[in-house]
């Protein structure tokens, strides 16, 4: 494949992303899926695309200083992609990034839109010096050049001050580690391990989660993949399971009342073999995605249901064990591998997802048995949808308590019960968990 169409696959990817709304996984594999592409263009247009994304303000900002005309959003898509090409990857030739954007703005645009764009990117690759960009305030400049909206950045501030608020954004930039989880029903950590040493590929022990490996690039084609020794799944994500830490001989019915995508009820369910654990979600399509993984994975102690967690179901009150609330929540952990979901943040929608939130929990709470276990996690690190609904919850119902996490990893409880992982203290995701006992009647 041509890098001509290489890029201009990016441009559709975002395009897809900025204009449409897509998420970035979700578009990339549209393509991934419908083209034939090979691996080093794949790698070359996730870098492209996550690039642009994670430093899109900044890409703007620039963009604005050298036009002062009102751009159209395809048009602007296909100049910052270029900007970020020129600045950040250095393999290609200038020359030959203008020349691909101005064939790709002739195509989709017209004459008068490829001469518009290969003004500006000459221009920029003549005379840009990052001195020359303006900024109101310091703050502004932080936001800008780390690509952070100042309502996002504002809201990290009120909550864990300056430093850590600063931290947190640098660290949206980077990338967590590509991590797998090891299926315990078909192999043993050591046995993979040895398999990725014999294949050449560098691979490592997670020492945030003891049931994951960290591997330098991951192969969806890989064999063993396709043949369910592994699922992908993050450090943090990961740990909901391993903060359970109840006997695995024990027979107990498990509930997760949101478990799309799945990762959680998969992992649960391969540690407690004994156990039978329903997983739930209101979506028919994500449930299929789950049954697909359950078929991969060989797991037979799962089953899906169609169930809004929102909603009260009678035939599960006092039935559970052990309830899973792994809540719907804003994403902002999840912004090193999902960039776009940094635009979409704002101080109203967290207010509104938080109380969808304590109403999930609320209802989980019938369904549980007494001595049961439930966690509440989300991929968040706002205080509103973690730690606040947790203190609020305690308060009306004096017969939960939180109970001490033990696993053995590097995270540890930043109080009895919880685990608070934020994007700047492990090369993983952001992440809350929060144990709590239902205690005897």
């Amino acid at each position: 494949m041509s890098k001509t169409n290489a890029r201009e696959y990016a441009f559709n990817i975002l395009e897809d992303i900025i204009i449409n709304d897509a998420y970035s996984n979700i578009a990339i594999n549209k393509i991934f899926n419908s083209k034939q592409i090979n691996l080093q263009d794949k790698k070359f247009i996730t870098e492209l695309v996550y690039g642009t994304l994670k430093n899109k303000i900044y890409l703007e900002h620039i963009l604005k200083h050298y036009s002062k005309v009102r751009i159209k959003s395809k048009v602007k898509v296909l100049l910052i992609m270029s900007i970020y090409q020129i600045l950040n990857m250095d393999k290609t030739p200038n020359f030959a990034t203008v020349n691909e954007a101005v064939n790709i703005a002739k195509k989709i645009m017209g004459n008068h839109t490829s001469k518009f764009v290969n003004g500006v990117l000459r221009t920029i690759i003549r005379t840009f010096n990052e001195k020359n960009l303006q900024y109101d305030n310091e703050k502004q400049k932080i936001c800008i050049e780390n690509s952070c909206p100042e309502e996002l950045f504002n809201i990290l501030e009120n909550q864990y001050g300056l430093e850590i608020a600063q931290d947190i954004i640098l660290a949206f930039n980077k990338k967590s580690e590509n991590s797998i989880r090891y299926n315990p029903i078909k192999t043993t950590k050591e046995k993979l391990l040895k398999y990725f040493k014999d294949n050449n590929i560098n691979a490592k022990e997670s020492v945030i989660c003891e049931d994951c490996i960290l591997l330098n690039s991951l192969d969806l084609n890989d064999l063993y993949f396709e043949e369910g020794m592994y699922t992908i799944q993050d450090e943090a994500s990961s740990l909901v399971a391993c903060v359970l830490n109840e006997d695995n001989k024990r027979s107990m019915d498990i509930l997760d009342t949101c478990a799309a995508p799945g990762g959680k009820s998969l992992h649960i369910a391969s540690k407690y073999l004994n156990s039978n654990l329903t997983a739930c979600d209101k979506y028919i399509h994500k449930l299929n995605l789950i049954n697909k993984n359950i078929e991969r994975l060989n797991i037979d102690n799962i089953i899906t249901i169609n169930q809004d967690a929102t909603k009260l179901n009678n035939n599960f009150k006092n039935k559970f064990d052990i309830v899973i609330c792994d809540v719907p929540c804003s994403g902002i952990g999840v912004i090193k591998n999902k960039p776009e979901i940094k635009y979409k943040i704002t101080d109203n929608y967290i207010q509104d997802i938080s109380k969808i939130q304590y109403s999930i929990l609320e209802n989980s709470i019938n369904y549980l048995k007494p001595n049961g276990l439930l966690v509440y996690s989300t991929c968040t690190i706002d205080k509103r949808e973690n730690e606040y609904n947790i203190k609020r919850f305690l308060e009306k119902y004096p017969n939960f308590v939180l109970e001490k996490i033990n696993i053995d990893s590097i995270v540890s409880e930043k109080e009895t019960g919880i685990l608070n992982i934020l994007p700047n203290e492990y090369n993983c995701d952001g992440f809350f968990i929060a144990k709590l006992r239902k205690l005897e009647a």
